[in-house]
């Protein structure tokens, strides 16, 4: 699968090489243009290619690793995104970490809306960076907890995952599931391992 990856910071990185371990062609990009991260091309396997944002944000499925105040802008760049799915990993904070208040909506709510036409999965923000590449000290699979709307994109999203080493766990939609997944929720900063009984 061709993913597109928007942000390049600890979290983008992280999950550009994570996606990489698979047989996927990942679109890194960030604000500052492609050629700025061309000192950075040691870092990552060769099915990681440099983008604009303008092309990440074309691809079948988007990451959006951006912070939460930046992200509606930046999704506002495409018009209809076509049943595309896009992964939330923001988190409502601000630059100097102050909760961002949401209500009545859920933060993946706005970056629903935002996306125009997009099959929104919330994912990863609850995991601390260090684990979001699904390792795992000792036997069993790093649980990542997601929500949806849409039901197909939820199944498309865990089997993307699970190969990974993840044990992806539905908590149902957007409104639910991403209320206990968002900042103050209580899901916040875990990192889960389910082992096999």
């Amino acid at each position: 699968m061709k993913i597109g990856i928007i942000g390049a910071g600890t979290v983008g990185t992280v999950l550009a090489k994570t996606f990489a371990r698979g047989d996927h062609q990942i679109k890194l990009s960030r604000h500052s243009g492609a050629a700025s991260l061309a000192t950075r091309r040691a870092e990552f396997a060769a099915n990681v290619a440099f983008v604009e944002v303008a092309e990440a944000l074309q691809q079948p499925l988007v990451i959006l690793a951006v912070p939460f105040e930046q992200a509606p802008a930046v999704l506002a760049q495409v018009a209809d995104y076509k049943q595309r799915i896009v992964v939330d990993v923001t988190n409502q904070f601000t630059a100097d970490f102050k909760k961002i208040k949401t209500a009545p909506l859920t933060g993946s709510e706005v970056i629903a809306r935002a996306a125009n036409n997009a099959r929104v999965i919330k994912a990863f923000n609850t995991i601390p960076p260090e684990f979001m590449d699904g390792h795992v000290d000792g036997p069993g699979k790093r649980v990542l907890f997601y929500a949806g709307d849409d039901i197909a994109a939820k199944k498309e999203f865990a089997a993307l995952v699970r190969p990974l080493n993840f044990r992806p766990v539905n908590l149902g939609k957007l409104r639910y599931g991403g209320s206990v997944m968002q900042v103050g929720g209580g899901l916040g900063n875990t990192h889960f391992v389910q082992i096999e009984e």
